[in-house]
């Protein structure tokens, strides 16, 4: 499909994801390896399984209120590539495809579709209870190297500043940080919801199991993760058809905003050549 926006060649992008939910299942064991291996198999020859351990917690209610209680180490089958810059997990509720290594909507978009055609033939999905969408942009500047977040008014837009921040700061009172979030109805059953605030360090961990391929220093940064989503109020049939038309519908208000709120200083610095973080 064409791709009508620009491709920035210092884009800030840190992690894009899907993800397809299925209709809530009892079973919470891992998908036999045969079945792993048959649907590695449908993503290509440049992936492997490597499956993760992940630490489950329930809580139990007792006289002194919720108590976290561990519980056995769930292993989720994953599959991912060499360099471990994309990757693919199942479990019996859904399809997660991520990637930190984002070329393109249409590169993209063709392994997603991958993914979800391997899911319709080898997990037999019973339906749809959730298509998401997710772009989560680390923004750096080489000037707030130093700065406090109030410099950022000259690279985003002034809606994503702190209440009253001029005035505040004429007043004395300096802002050091904020945190904001903002939902909109973007069509039938759909959301965006956009978080937002200057942090340090990082928001997707550079070192965790999907690799950043150049992650930047951990100096100041602001965060803009959008989350837009899906969910039909029944439950559609699992058909690949649907689940990319929703994926294309939920990634057009997520880059419509992102245009809105960034300056054309900010875009200067997206279109020199450099490291992708």
């Amino acid at each position: 499909m064409a791709d009508t926006h620009e491709v920035y060649p210092n884009a800030p992008l840190a992690l894009v994801a899907v993800e397809v939910r299925f209709p809530n299942s009892a079973d919470t064991r891992p998908q036999p390896m045969n079945l792993q291996r048959s649907f590695r198999d449908l993503l290509g020859d440049a992936w492997v399984i490597e499956s993760q351990k992940v630490q489950q917690v329930t809580f139990a209610v007792n006289t002194a209120g919720a108590v976290p209680q561990a519980m056995p180490m769930l292993t989720i089958p994953r599959f991912t590539v060499r360099d471990r810059t994309l990757a693919v997990a199942i479990t019996e509720e859904s399809l997660t495809i991520e990637t930190t290594r984002y070329r393109h909507y249409p590169e993209f978009r063709e392994i997603v579709a991958r993914a979800v055609a391997a899911a319709a033939e080898v997990l037999l999905p019973d339906g749809i209870a959730r298509v998401g969408m997710r772009y989560i942009d680390e923004i750096r500047v080489p000037d707030l190297a130093n700065e406090t977040p109030s410099a950022w008014q000259d690279w985003i837009d002034a809606s994503l500043l702190a209440p009253q921040l001029d005035a505040m700061s004429d007043a004395g009172f300096v802002s050091t940080g904020w945190e904001g979030a903002a939902q909109y109805r973007t069509g039938p059953d759909q959301r965006l919801v956009l978080r937002y605030g200057p942090r340090t360090g990082y928001v997707v961990n550079p070192v965790g199991p999907l690799k950043r391929p150049t992650p930047p220093g951990p100096g100041p940064l602001f965060a803009l993760d959008f989350d837009c989503f899906w969910e039909p109020p029944d439950i559609p049939e699992f058909d690949s058809g649907i689940i990319m038309d929703t994926c294309d519908q939920l990634r057009r208000p997520i880059r419509a905003l992102f245009d809105m709120l960034v300056t054309d200083q900010l875009l200067a610095e997206f279109t020199k050549e450099g490291n992708v973080g």
